[in-house]
């Protein structure tokens, strides 16, 4: 997530307690402004109210600021003179956010108390932070009503909030205002800037002078303005994100659903009511922002165990796959028969493919019929409770062409309450010269983001580092008819296969019994907005990423499916060094030598690190020659005395691969 400074300090400070205070206004800012609300205030319409709608809140409101009032007119006045003096000074300390929303706060004598609440959130907060600059223009203190916060309270609670959605510590404001508060004791022209999302409260003005104060409320430039509705007498279960903007606002009644504004996503919300130990344990918790790539407790207790053997069970959860004997050389026999039997039409020239490529309905059942018939009688006794749902021939024939970068599979089921996972078995035994998978351990507890078709149009936190992270993959060397079980959130990949044979495996997709089956699906013309549909076993069988890629290109969704939800995905760049930092922040996981050191000499390096100029542009791959060259050169030999790293240039090595894909 980008800084909300410039400065670090400040930064630091805010990360740490929700807000900071600064030096903001002049004095003679000070009184300008004060002049200035008091110039204006006979254009105020008074504040709307929930009077005349179904709200069922209809206490006064003790407290007037301009965001509520009813006059258009007045509002956007109040907006140009407050940003007018606030724009500098907000630019100096704020690092690229713009004024979404802008109120003079009056609290009269004996009243203007703020109930203890949060903000709206008003941008996607997993991925952006509004602030609002409250600036007071008396001095301020617990005697007239200043604001008080919940120190640290920031992004712990109330991830989706606005005016509709019941609030979750409604219920023990007292118990949090008694012991929790911090009031900001400021004098005027004092800023304090505050995360939106932090719990705060201001008590009544006990003094007898007007308690005037601006609160200036500013979004990340490239972020979306966003507000979230919840009609409870439709959908008390779904929360609507609409985009908005500073007309928004100016003419929004808080009480009654915005009409005519684009809806973003559809939400899941579930009501729920906190108790003061509920607050206690919130407040200790990690902020809701920070596990959105590596939380690792989505991998909890309450997803049910796919596997009889606790064991083997412990094994996946912290490894994120398993070995285990499963076929023997009968049934291998069989699988490749069955394969062999088969009219393969549609295998492209790349050298790698699977059966659900195929655009024939009869080939891809009786390939899905084979292959459970085959594997579901030996998974019974392995899994537990589970259900098979997709199944495919796995082919990668000899070449260099046929590389597997490192990837997710797509997301199968709802990865809170549920795991998917594949059954992998090779037909003949399998290392790194013929395509064996290589995995990158651990790594389904480190990536959680929803992985979206089609490809390549839906992008993912890998996809301009798949080569970067290449270099890290473990290849698990297996027999014929052993089985790699592997989380679908586990990154994996498998290097060239140079036997010149070609390699046969197989795979079935399993996940709990009880599991609803999903697809999540990139929406054309935006890298950010998915649709979640309802699917079952069967859309495996009639759609593969070649059939979504061409709805996709022709601005079309499968629209025959049930959607439960859309969102906008976490579009924050990932850097290759925050990636390789958390996979080597897993114990074992280290850079593979050995393997780059056979890339490098399969893409044709000399030892300085620079390609071959071969004139007849051939490469010896072990000793098998690539069929897209002529002849063949002999391998060189690994004699040198220098280590690997000192000769061969990762990048070199990765700029290679990219070139030879990019002839596919």
């Amino acid at each position: 997530m980008k800084p909300v400074f410039r400065d670090p300090e400040l930064e630091k400070a805010f990360d740490e307690k929700g807000y900071v205070v600064v030096p903001f206004l002049s004095p003679e800012e000070v009184v300008q402004l004060k002049q200035k609300f008091f110039d204006t205030i006979e254009e105020s319409g008074g504040p709307r109210t929930s009077e005349h709608t179904d709200f069922e809140t209809k206490a006064d409101i003790s407290y007037d600021f301009t965001f509520i009032d009813k006059n258009v007119a007045y509002k956007k006045k109040v907006y140009d003179i407050i940003t007018e003096t606030f724009r500098a000074r907000a630019d100096a300390y704020l690092d690229g956010y713009t004024p979404i929303i802008a109120n003079y706060i009056r609290k009269q004598e004996g009243g203007g108390e703020v109930p203890m609440h949060q903000n709206w959130a008003f941008v996607d907060e997993m991925n952006y932070t509004s602030v609002s600059i409250w600036v007071p223009l008396v001095d301020s203190d617990e005697a007239n009503g200043t604001l008080q916060m919940v120190e640290g309270s920031h992004k712990k609670f109330g991830k989706l909030r606005g005016p509709m959605i019941p609030w979750e510590l409604r219920g023990i404001k007292e118990e949090i205002v008694s012991g929790h508060l911090t009031p900001m004791n400021v004098k005027a022209g004092q800023g304090v800037i505050l995360d939106d999302s932090i719990v705060h409260y201001s008590n009544i003005n006990k003094t007898p002078g007007l308690r005037l104060a601006i609160q200036l409320i500013l979004i990340p430039k490239e972020a979306t303005s966003i507000h979230y509705h919840l009609d409870r007498t439709k959908d008390p279960n779904h929360v609507t994100m609409l985009e908005t903007d500073v007309d928004f606002y100016m003419n929004f009644h808080p009480w009654l659903k915005p009409v005519g504004m684009k809806e973003l996503a559809i939400l899941p919300y579930k009501e729920q009511l906190f108790s003061y130990d509920d607050f206690l344990k919130g407040m200790k918790a990690e902020r809701f922002d920070k596990v959105a790539l590596n939380d690792e407790s989505k991998l909890s207790a309450k997803i049910a165990p796919l596997f009889k053997d606790p064991k083997t069970q412990e094994a996946f959860d912290r490894d994120g796959f398993v070995k285990i004997n499963l076929l023997n050389a009968d049934e291998v026999a069989g699988l490749k028969n069955y394969y062999h039997s088969l009219q393969h039409a549609h295998i492209g020239s790349y050298g790698f493919h699977v059966t659900l490529d195929s655009n024939d309905p009869a080939y891809i059942n009786g390939v899905f019929d084979k292959l459970f018939e085959t594997l579901v009688p030996k998974l019974d006794q392995v899994l537990t409770d589970y259900k098979p749902f997709t199944a495919s021939y796995v082919i990668k024939e000899a070449g260099l062409q046929n590389i597997v970068p490192p990837h997710q599979d797509w997301t199968f089921v709802d990865e809170d309450a549920f795991c998917s996972a594949t059954v992998w078995v090779p037909l003949m035994d399998v290392n790194k010269n013929n395509g064996a998978l290589s995995v990158i351990r651990g790594s389904h507890r480190l990536f959680n983001e929803a992985r979206r078709s089609p490809s390549p149009q839906s992008k993912s936190l890998f996809t301009d580092h798949v080569f970067d992270i290449f270099p890290y993959v473990e290849v698990i060397d297996m027999k014929a008819g052993e089985a790699l079980i592997f989380n679908n959130k586990t990154v994996h990949a498998s290097p060239p296969n140079i036997s010149g044979i070609t390699r046969i495996g197989v795979g079935i997709g399993v996940t709990q019994k009880h599991a609803p089956l999903i697809h999540h699906y990139q929406v054309p013309g935006t890298d950010q907005q998915v649709n979640v549909y309802k699917v079952d076993e069967s859309f495996f069988r009639a759609y593969n990423n070649s059939k979504l890629s061409k709805l996709y290109d022709a601005g079309e969704s499968p629209g025959e499916l049930e959607l439960l939800s859309t969102y906008r995905r976490n579009a924050t760049a990932v850097s290759k060094e925050e990636i390789t930092a958390k996979i080597t922040s897993v114990p074992g996981n280290a850079f593979n030598t050995e393997l780059m050191k056979e890339l490098a000499g399969l893409y044709n390096y000399t030892l300085d690190g620079k390609r071959k100029e071969d004139a007849a542009g051939t490469v010896t791959l072990g000793n098998t020659e690539q069929a897209e060259h002529a002849t063949a050169t002999e391998p060189q030999a690994w004699v040198d005395p220098r280590s690997f790293l000192e000769k061969y240039s990762v990048s070199n090595i990765v700029a290679e691969i990219r070139h030879r894909l990019s002839k596919k």
